[in-house]
């Protein structure tokens, strides 16, 4: 039977226009896969978790952000304007409503549905970093080469620039993402809706149902994701100060943009780590209103001038200490010693981390580095260590837990946990998340959210004030590695130093991998609530699905052992909120 669009446009089959020289298909997908611009025979058109050929169908519980994909594939004579929506989600009289974008993105209040298009990078050369994937091993991802979705960029980015419509080339795809916000006050249910997708003269209209258990996520996160954030890059890149839209923009994500404070620079960000940062009134809806960030550290990639010296640490650490104690009782900070340091700093750090114990101030000493006896001393100078995936070993962070301290890991490496690079599959950062909750792990470190001009790993030569709008490869060093996306989990709305790519957002604009960040994170909700419900078996079922081998279940030389692809996730996922919406009703 014929489907009929608007205005009398017949399409001819399930997720096909029947106007292929504009349109040769369009289709749904969940938020686990990265369609390339050109791959035109990507079997999740025919179905997916999120897509029966016909109907788009997602799922939810309460305080959580679901998203969906819809891929357009244009037709020999492409497609001069493109533009899809998706007005609302309806049950009865209760409505989940999309309000009409505002210039800054981040102004999340009264808007629970956002559309953004999809922007992409081309990869030409494969990631040859081997401490985030061993070249040649079996984990390294299948075929990452090609023009791959990146950003995830609001539709009122400049004409031409990602901002709606869209021109589309002849015989490519091109795909809009979907972020559903499910308000607290939702009521159970499936909401139903229409995505409408016009290309040129052509409109399809594609049915969505969105079933919203009765299942309430929390404000509070279950594990703490710190990623850095470089304030200066911003004013470099986009020419001012936008550190409101950025923390906004991370706390919808589920996770906190960090870097060094002191007094003064804390007291100016009460705001943010109170929580009336995140409200209404200025602006904030979703996940975590009210809700105020949790770390503050004292120091970043380095002591730093004020505990450069064992006489300055001693005599600094207890002033900081005693204000957050008036001030934030309940922060988490540190102070961050040399970043991934050589055995020749292990007497300094060891006088840092002695002296500012020494003080007695309750001031953590954080170190980049696998735990080393050597570098701890017998004064046990280092209370948190991070390590990369390979060296993260589970014995020695249960010994180190035992005694108040604690290890975590940082970053990806493939097959330990899962990367965040432009040339692996959408799906990574989520696994890395799952690998924590396995291992009992409370923090998650990622090294920069903003990486854009190169750090002092490059060669001192080359241009360091990256386009990465353009290029994908967004690190590299003097050894002759490099990474694709690496550090760059956000990209500049406005670009003062590459106008051609500005996009007139004054405020970040997100990326597939950071939201698949946030997806892993609210999964990790979910198992955490599932345990705490007495779901053992359960949790143990998901766990042994999604993540059987990670960190030192596994080695170097093995694959991957979690899935790839989204559907495996959003089984798990749905049964898990059926177990929790059933042992809800059953208290």
């Amino acid at each position: 039977m014929a489907l009929t669009g608007s205005a009398g446009v017949a399409a001819a089959a399930p997720g096909h226009s029947g106007h292929g020289r504009t349109v040769a298909s369009i289709w749904a997908v969940n938020d686990g896969e990265k369609v390339d611009r050109d791959d035109l025979a990507n079997s999740n058109e025919r179905r997916n978790s999120a897509w029966n050929g016909r109907d788009i169908a997602i799922f939810g519980a309460r305080n959580e952000i679901v998203s969906f994909q819809v891929v357009v594939e244009s037709g020999s004579a492409g497609i001069e304007k493109l533009t899809a929506a998706l007005p609302e989600l309806r049950r009865g009289r209760h409505v989940i409503t999309s309000r009409p974008p505002a210039e800054d993105p981040t102004q999340y209040a009264g808007r629970d549905i956002q559309a953004f298009s999809e922007g992409y990078l081309d990869v030409t050369k494969r990631t040859n970093a081997d401490w985030i994937v061993p070249p040649g091993s079996p984990s390294e991802p299948a075929d990452p080469l090609g023009p791959t979705p990146v950003q995830l960029i609001p539709s009122t980015a400049k004409a031409g620039l990602g901002g709606f419509p869209l021109t589309v080339a002849p015989r490519s795809n091109q795909a809009f993402w979907f972020d559903v916000y499910v308000p607290k006050d939702a009521r159970a249910g499936t909401y139903r809706g229409t995505v409408t997708v016009r290309a040129d003269r052509v409109v399809k209209r594609l049915p969505i149902s969105l079933r919203v258990y009765d299942v309430t996520l929390p404000d509070e996160n279950s594990l703490t994701a710190m990623i850095y954030y470089e304030p200066s890059q911003v004013e470099r890149y986009q020419g001012r100060n936008l550190d409101p839209a950025f923390h906004r923009f991370a706390h919808r994500n589920r996770v906190e943009f960090v870097h060094a404070y002191d007094i003064p620079t804390a007291s100016a960000a009460l705001g943010r780590f109170r929580g009336a940062d995140f409200t209404p009134a200025n602006g904030y809806d979703g996940p975590g209103v009210g809700v105020g960030n949790t770390l503050v550290p004292r120091t970043f990639y380095g002591p730093g001038a004020d505990f450069d010296t064992p006489e300055e640490a001693a005599a600094n650490a207890r002033p900081w200490t005693d204000w957050l104690g008036a001030n934030l009782p309940d922060a988490e900070t540190f102070v961050y010693m040399p970043d991934e340091p050589s055995p020749d700093q292990f007497p300094y750090i060891r006088s840092i981390g002695e002296a500012v114990h020494s003080s007695g101030a309750p001031l953590p000493v954080f170190v980049s580095h696998t735990y080393d006896a050597e570098l701890d001393g017998p004064n046990k100078a280092i209370d948190l260590w991070g390590t990369v995936g390979d060296l993260y070993s589970s014995p020695v962070a249960a010994a180190l837990r035992a005694e108040g301290r604690d290890m975590h890991p940082y970053n990806g490496q493939r097959p330990q946990l899962g990367s965040a690079l432009i040339d692996s599959p959408a799906t990574d950062p989520r696994a890395t998340i799952w690998a924590a909750f396995k291992h009992g792990i409370t923090r998650y470190f990622y090294w920069h959210a903003n990486h854009w001009r190169h750090n002092g790993q490059a060669n001192p030569a080359w241009e360091r004030d990256q386009n990465v709008w353009a290029e994908p490869i967004t690190f590299f060093n003097r050894r002759g590695f490099f990474a694709n996306g690496d550090g760059v989990l956000v990209y500049p709305g406005e670009e003062v130093l590459h106008p051609a790519q500005d996009r007139g957002v004054p405020g970040p604009i997100g990326t597939i991998q950071l939201a698949n960040y946030r997806r892993g994170l609210q999964d990790h909700q979910y198992l955490t609530m599932a345990r705490a419900a007495g779901l053992s078996r359960e949790v143990e079922k998901a766990l042994a699905t999604i993540v059987p081998r990670v960190l030192d279940d596994t080695a170097l030389d093995q694959p991957v052992s979690y899935p790839e692809h989204g559907d495996p996730y959003e089984r798990v996922r749905r049964d898990l909120l059926r177990s929790l919406e059933q042992a809800h009703s059953t208290r």
